[in-house]
C-alpha cells in the first residue's frame, strides 16, 4: 500500500479526588439528585473504599500486563514537543499551543506490536499530559495526570513506551484542561501486516473545530458556559492542574459568548441538540476550506480514508463529491463492510472508507451535523488540473444521500467480542444539573466502577439529559451489544435513551470514563474504572 502525495499517582484505598462531580452520587448529590439503584450483580462493588485493595498504575500488575503482550521486536521512535505557535490558517496567523509549531500533530505511524517510544517535551507555561485515543496500553502510559501520571512540568520532558497491541485508526491528544481544543492532537495510525480490504491507497483526514486565537480562547468559552468553574473538571483543577488561565479579557469573554449564542445546533439522528458553540472555523489536517492540502491520487485508485474526529464540541456529516464510501472500520476495529453516502461521525470517533476513485476533482466535505459551518479538502487524480476555487461550500448532493447510522454497523467475525454473562452488571444515568452547564454521571455506581482481572463488564448508560454525549473509556475497547457487538471505544448516546456496553477486564490499573465533549467533560462527566485484587 502507498500514501498519497498530499503536500503523582493517589493511595489505593482512596476514592479519587478528581472530577467529583463526575464520581457519581458523591458528588452529585449535593446538586439535588438522587443515587441510581445498584444492581444486583455489583452489589459487591459497594463495599466501604477502606475495604478495597485497588491496583495502581505502578503495580506489578500493571507491568505484567504489558509483558504478557504479543510484540513484533520492532520500535517506533518519535520526539514531540508541546509548545507556543502561530499557525497559519488560510491567510489568518493565529496564536495557539501545538506540537510541532502546526494546527495538528505530526501523524505517528507504526505496525500492530511494535513498541513506540515518544519522548514529550513541555515548551508550555502550564502543566500538560499525552493521552493515547483508543490504544490498549499499559495503564502507567495513559497519560491521565493525575490518575495515571505526574502532570508534565513545564520545562521538563516525560518518555512513554508502550506495546500497541492492536491495529487501526487511532489519535493523541493532551489530557490536560481544553489544551486538546488547541493545536495539541494528531493522528496514530497502527497498520495492519495482515489487511485485508485490499486498499492501494492510505490518507489520514483529522478534522477538527477551531476557536483559539478567532478572538477568544476555548478557556473563555469553558467560563461563558459557567462562570463557577476556575480549572477545568467543575472547579476541581482538571488533568494537570494549572492548564487554566486565571483570567481572560473582556473582548475574549465577549466573543464566547456570542459564540454560545449563536450555537445549540439540532439533528434528527442525534436526538435534539447538538452542541453550545457556533465554532467560528472547521479544518482538515490542520487546513480550512479555502486553503486545502489536496489528496492527490491516480484516477482508479481503491483509496482507504481514516477520518477522525478530533473536535472539541462538533459532529460532523461527512462525504466525498462524487463518490459512495464503504465503511470497513470504526474506532480501528474491522466491521462488516457497509456502502453508504455519508456518515455522523461524534467527537473521538474514527471511521475507515474506502472509495474507488473517480478521475476528476472531488470536494471532501465535513459539515456541522445540525448547524451552519464545515470543514473541507479537495481529492484529485492525478490526471485531473488543480481547482481555481477550492472551497466549493459545505453543501454536495452526497451530504442528502444514504446516512449509515453506527446502530447500523457490525463487527467484522475477527473482532466479535464473545459472548458471555456479564460478572459485573453496572448502571449509571447521564445528567445535566438543572438548566446550569454542570454535567455528571448519577447513581452509586457510577462512583464504583470496579472490577478484578478477568471479569466481564456490562456498564448501562441512561440518557437522562436533553444532549447526545460521546462516551469513551480509556484503556478498553467495548462491545455495543444493541448494534450486534458492534467494537467501538466510544460511543454516541442519545438524549432519552439507554445503551449497554460491555468489555473483559483485561487491563488493569484505574483508568478515566468520560463524555468527550470536552465541555461536558470539564464540567463533570467523568468517572474512573478501578481494578481491585
Amino acid at each position: 500500500m502507498t500514501r498519497p502525495d498530499n503536500g503523582s499517582v493517589l493511595g489505593r484505598r482512596r476514592f479519587l479526588a478528581l472530577g467529583s462531580l463526575g464520581a457519581g452520587a458523591v458528588g452529585l448529590g449535593a446538586l439535588g439528585f438522587g443515587a441510581a439503584g445498584c444492581s444486583p450483580d455489583s452489589s459487591g462493588a459497594q463495599s466501604a473504599a477502606a475495604d478495597l485493595d485497588y491496583i495502581l498504575p505502578t503495580d506489578p500488575e500493571v507491568a505484567a500486563a504489558e509483558a504478557a503482550r504479543e510484540t513484533s521486536g520492532d520500535v517506533a521512535a518519535f520526539a514531540l514537543s508541546a509548545g507556543f505557535a502561530t499557525v497559519d490558517l488560510g491567510g489568518r496567523l493565529v496564536d495557539t499551543w501545538a506540537y510541532g509549531g502546526n494546527a495538528v500533530a505530526p501523524e505517528l505511524r507504526m505496525t500492530k506490536g511494535d513498541r513506540v517510544d515518544v519522548t514529550v517535551a513541555n515548551g508550555l507555561d502550564a502543566d500538560t499530559t499525552l493521552h493515547w485515543h483508543g490504544i490498549r496500553i499499559r495503564n502507567d502510559m495513559d497519560g491521565a495526570a493525575p490518575v495515571t501520571q505526574p502532570p508534565i512540568r513545564p520545562g521538563t520532558t516525560f518518555d512513554y513506551s508502550f506495546v500497541v497491541p492492536d491495529p487501526g485508526t487511532h489519535w493523541y491528544h493532551s489530557h490536560s484542561g481544553l489544551q486538546a481544543d488547541r493545536g495539541l492532537f494528531g493522528a496514530f495510525v497502527v497498520e495492519d501486516p495482515d489487511d485485508t480490504t485490499g486498499a492501494d491507497v492510505d490518507a489520514v483526514l483529522v478534522l477538527d473545530d477551531w476557536v483559539d486565537g478567532m478572538g477568544t480562547t476555548p478557556e473563555a468559552v469553558l467560563m461563558a458556559l459557567n462562570p463557577d468553574i476556575s480549572g477545568g473538571h467543575g472547579g476541581h483543577g482538571g488533568h494537570g492542574g494549572s492548564s487554566t488561565p486565571a483570567t481572560h479579557t473582556d473582548s475574549e469573554m465577549a466573543v464566547a459568548v456570542e459564540l454560545i449564542s449563536a450555537g445549540h445546533g439540532n439533528s434528527v439522528p442525534l436526538g435534539g441538540m447538538t452542541q453550545h458553540v457556533a465554532y467560528p472555523l472547521h479544518l482538515i489536517n490542520g487546513r480550512p476550506p479555502n486553503d486545502p492540502d489536496p489528496i492527490v491520487v491516480p484516477p482508479g485508485s481503491r483509496l482507504r480514508l481514516r477520518v477522525v474526529n478530533a473536535a472539541a464540541e462538533t459532529p460532523y456529516r461527512f462525504a466525498v463529491a462524487g463518490h459512495e464510501m464503504t465503511v470497513v472500520a470504526a474506532d480501528g476495529f474491522d466491521t462488516v463492510p457497509r456502502t453508504t453516502d455519508t456518515l455522523i461521525i461524534g467527537m473521538a470517533q474514527r471511521y475507515d472508507v474506502l472509495v474507488t476513485v473517480a478521475s476528476g476533482t472531488w470536494p471532501v466535505v465535513a459539515k456541522v451535523e445540525g448547524r451552519d459551518g464545515y470543514a473541507s479538502t479537495v481529492l484529485r487524480t492525478d490526471d485531473a488540473a488543480p481547482m481555481a476555487n477550492p472551497d466549493v461550500g459545505g453543501s454536495i448532493p452526497e451530504l442528502a444521500g444514504r446516512l449509515l447510522a453506527e446502530s447500523e454497523l457490525r463487527p467484522a467475525e475477527s473482532v466479535t467480542l464473545e459472548r458471555r454473562e456479564p460478572d459485573r452488571d453496572y448502571r449509571v444515568e447521564l445528567i445535566q444539573a438543572g438548566d446550569r452547564y454542570v454535567w455528571g454521571m448519577a447513581g452509586v455506581d457510577a462512583g464504583k466502577l470496579i472490577m478484578r482481572e478477568g471479569e466481564r463488564i456490562r456498564i448501562t448508560m441512561t440518557n437522562t439529559s436533553t444532549m447526545w454525549h460521546p462516551m469513551h473509556t480509556h484503556g478498553h475497547t467495548f462491545a455495543v451489544g444493541e448494534y450486534g457487538g458492534l467494537r467501538r471505544d466510544t460511543v454516541n448516546v442519545l438524549p432519552g435513551t439507554e445503551l449497554a456496553i460491555e468489555f473483559d477486564a483485561d487491563n488493569p490499573g484505574e483508568w478515566m470514563f468520560h463524555c468527550h465533549n470536552a465541555y461536558h467533560f470539564e464540567a463533570g462527566m467523568t468517572a474512573n474504572l478501578r481494578y481491585i485484587r
